[in-house]
């Protein structure tokens, strides 16, 4: 279920919240980019017009009408500022006229990151691609930093800009005079003193926190953790050429048996890399689970380690299993204890001066090959609404994301259903996954064989 977030409510200037700093730091070391593809049905008409009301739409948007500007040595958080209008936001990519050559246009900008310093978004269209899904279609695909929004609330942004309700006129808002920074980051040094007390004084809380978890944990009153897994061949940085596919299908023939669609798809997935790996190691995979929203933060979420099972011979059977495992993570997650925790850990970090927070940030090496994994894939599951959005004068056929690549994984699952349709987006790199069609067919043959043995 969605999260309700108020729009249009910051004023000009804000401080990132210390969760969207970490993410905007972490760019440059980890692309995160999110790209999120909506295939519309095609229709003739002007996309020059179409795209002149999608600039004009995009100003009243929040999230787009922003951009990060750093603060002078550190001494405070990034802070959010208007971004202005701008005439390159959006591309229109016609020289692309097929499925594949979209599919692989969409994985080469990948290495194209935005800028989130001069605008966190990008908007690709490709008109007329004749042998999309469903036929001749219009797709754009919103490129999205993901220090400016999580998977639900980059899905509110393109529900904002794709849809035909009204949208609240664009607040003019001035730019804050620079005497006004100035003061706001002489005060944040005066304040540094105080800041790093209440630092010290949350910790205490947040240890305080953390060991009631752990005795919670110990007594059984709450789920244990997820248990780390060895690392397999998926687990490599990708250091060769990434591609992305995507199977799209009715939003039925994931629900076989009752069970939720992202319960299925982690089955199918399970079967598939048992095909692919062989038998032997023991899988799971990092599922993503939304949180409750908090104060300022525009990335609420968590990623969970959800056991695959794939020693388990029965489909039915493992796949209860794997039901079982995400049901005890999220159990977990939303216990009491955790949110406690949780809470306590923020307020110590809402606390951690900004160079501090950074100069962390800086220590992590992402050639560093970890022992072990949480996960050895990515199953990301949103829902993004209803098919009652519009582009060009056709009405959207289906939507797909494709999570971000990292040093230590591959291969990622995105799993986004709009309206009655679901669809498996599949990012892999070439350093694990030699073959994506290869991998391609064996995750729509494990479809099949998980509907078959659930029904």
């Amino acid at each position: 279920m969605p999260r309700v977030r108020a729009a249009h409510s910051r004023p000009g200037s804000t401080r990132l919240h210390p969760t969207d700093a970490r993410a905007y730091w972490m760019a440059s070391k980890i692309p995160s980019d999110q790209f999120l593809l909506y295939c519309f049905a095609s229709e003739s008409g002007d996309l020059d017009s179409e795209v002149a009301r999608l600039h004009e739409r995009s100003s009243r948007i929040e999230v787009l009408s922003r951009r990060i500007s750093d603060v002078a040595c550190g001494l405070d958080y990034p802070r959010w500022t208007e971004a202005g209008p701008r005439s390159d936001a959006i591309s229109v990519h016609r020289k692309t006229s097929t499925w594949s050559e979209c599919l692989d246009a969409i994985a080469a900008s990948f290495a194209r990151q935005v800028d989130p310093r001069v605008s966190v978004w990008h908007l690709h269209l490709y008109p007329n691609i004749v042998d999309a899904p469903g036929g001749t279609a219009l797709v754009a695909v919103l490129q999205l930093s993901h220090a400016a929004a999580d998977g639900t609330l980059a899905a509110r942004t393109a529900r904002e800009l794709f849809g035909t309700h009204p949208l609240p006129p664009a607040c003019v808002r001035a730019e804050p005079r620079a005497v006004f920074e100035s003061a706001s980051t002489i005060v944040a040094a005066a304040t540094l003193p105080l800041r790093l007390a209440q630092m010290v004084r949350g910790g205490v809380r947040a240890r305080r926190d953390a060991l009631s978890l752990g005795r919670g944990t110990d007594s059984g009153d709450i789920p244990p953790p997820a248990h780390s897994r060895a690392p397999t061949a998926l687990d490599v940085p990708p250091t060769g050429r990434t591609s992305v596919r995507t199977i799209v299908l009715p939003k039925t023939e994931l629900q076989s048996g009752g069970t939720t669609v992202t319960t299925f798809v982690l089955t199918a997935v399970s079967v598939a890399l048992q095909r692919l790996l062989g038998d032997g190691p023991d899988l799971a995979a990092e599922v993503t689970v939304a949180r409750d929203e908090r104060a300022a933060a525009r990335n609420n979420f968590g990623n969970v380690g959800v056991g695959l099972f794939p020693a388990e011979p029965d489909i039915r059977t493992r796949s209860q299993l794997v039901a079982a495992d995400l049901a005890a993570r999220r159990a977990r997650a939303n216990h009491p204890l955790s949110q406690a925790a949780r809470a306590s850990q923020d307020d110590v970090e809402a606390h951690v001066p900004a160079f501090l927070a950074e100069w962390g940030v800086a220590q992590f090496d992402p050639t560093a090959a970890p022992p072990m994994v949480t996960g050895n894939t990515v199953v990301s599951s949103v829902s993004r609404g209803a098919a009652d959005l519009t582009l060009g004068g056709g009405r959207v056929r289906f939507t797909a994301g494709f999570p971000a690549l990292s040093p230590a994984m591959s291969l990622t699952h995105g799993v986004h259903g709009i309206g009655d349709t679901v669809t498996i987006g599949i990012t892999s790199n070439s350093a694990a996954v030699p073959d994506p069609d290869l991998y391609e067919a064996l995750l729509r043959d494990a479809l099949d064989k998980v509907r078959t043995a659930l029904t």
